[in-house]
């Protein structure tokens, strides 16, 4: 994938971009951020523009993507890209670290240059980041390395101080939206509803595929509209023993995690009702296509009451993950919205 076919990290990028066309690119870079949010992606497309067989698509530090070398890399093939992933163990053991820095020994075969790419790299063991620091200061003649890491306090400091950070921000919801729809073939609605809940990342979306997550946001808007008017404590305990059982008339209850994805559907729908309150751009909400319904209900969480509730979800929401009952947990909820 070259870099002009990534979404988001458009900053980011483009500085990847310049430093690889002017051929002042660090040999050794550090790429850290959040998981699923299109870390290793960038790396894949780091080791295609280096090693482009096009010199238009090389000179604007990118890669043309159709080369026989963009291919190869692509599909995992080129002989000068090694990809290291952790074993099944959830661990880089340092045999496997010896034996890349041993090919590294030799110019590149196939390629301009020579790409190391580390996926997950906070789970190299001890040994094997000592074995690769050598190596990290001074980089083999036409060799980079590419760490990819969520926990970079897991790496040595040592490792750290010879690298060269690269932060990647969480994706908007826009752009999750775009690579559920574009790379996974979710439509649009779905795509849209898994993608608010994300935190910004793809891979935390493609985690919600087999939850039906626009019929849990709705249950969520239900809960909302309903103790935006009741008052009585009844009619409230009511509306929240609703979230339990799955719509459809049947008496099939939801499972917790189901339950856990309608809570973080209401958290981010009052995030909306916030913005709404605040008068923001109504292009940065979360659930835009809700924009009628939720203008409609803004009013009855106005002032504090909207960062209240907020508090309250994130309350529930923390004592289902942590076992409480899950009828205690709805109750408790309605009842304080």
């Amino acid at each position: 994938m070259s870099f002009r076919a990534l979404i988001g990290h458009r900053q980011t990028v483009d500085r990847l971009m310049r430093a690889i066309a002017r051929g002042s690119l660090p040999p050794t870079l550090l790429f850290t951020g959040a998981p699923g949010i299109g870390k290793w992606h960038t790396a894949v497309a780091t080791a295609q523009a280096v090693n482009c067989l096009d010199d238009d698509a090389r000179a604007a530090g990118d890669a043309c993507g159709t080369c026989r070398s963009c291919d190869r890399v692509a599909r995992g093939m080129h002989v000068d890209v090694l990809p290291i992933a952790p074993d099944d163990k959830a661990s880089i053991k340092i045999d496997v670290i010896r034996d890349v820095l041993a090919r590294t020994s030799y110019r590149p075969f196939e390629g301009r240059r020579r790409v190391v790419l580390i996926r997950d790299a906070e789970t190299l063991e001890l040994s094997a980041q000592n074995a690769l620091l050598k190596s990290l200061e001074e980089p083999p003649d036409a060799t980079m390395f590419v760490l990819v890491t969520s926990v970079p306090g897991a790496l040595l400091p040592t490792v750290r101080s010879r690298t060269m950070r690269v932060r990647f921000a969480p994706l908007t919801v826009d752009e999750v939206t775009q690579v559920l729809e574009r790379d996974h073939g979710h439509d649009a609605g779905p795509a849209r509803a898994a993608a608010a809940l994300a935190d910004g990342s793809v891979g935390q979306a493609l985690g919600l595929a087999d939850a039906d997550v626009v019929a849990l946001r709705d249950a969520a808007l239900r809960l909302l509209s309903e103790v935006a008017v009741r008052t009585d404590a009844p009619a409230r305990v009511q509306a929240g023993d609703a979230l339990l059982t799955m719509a459809g008339g049947g008496k099939k209850e939801r499972s917790r995690d189901e339950l856990g994805v309608v809570l973080r559907c209401a958290a981010a729908l009052l995030r909306d009702l916030e913005a709404i309150n605040a008068g923001v751009d109504r292009r940065v909400l979360a659930h835009p296509s809700l924009e009628p319904t939720l203008a409609a209900l803004a009013s009855r969480f106005g002032g504090d009451r909207a960062r209240s509730a907020f508090a309250s979800v994130d309350r529930a929401l923390y004592a289902l993950e942590r076992n409480a009952g899950s009828k205690v947990v709805t109750e408790w909820l309605a009842l304080n919205l």
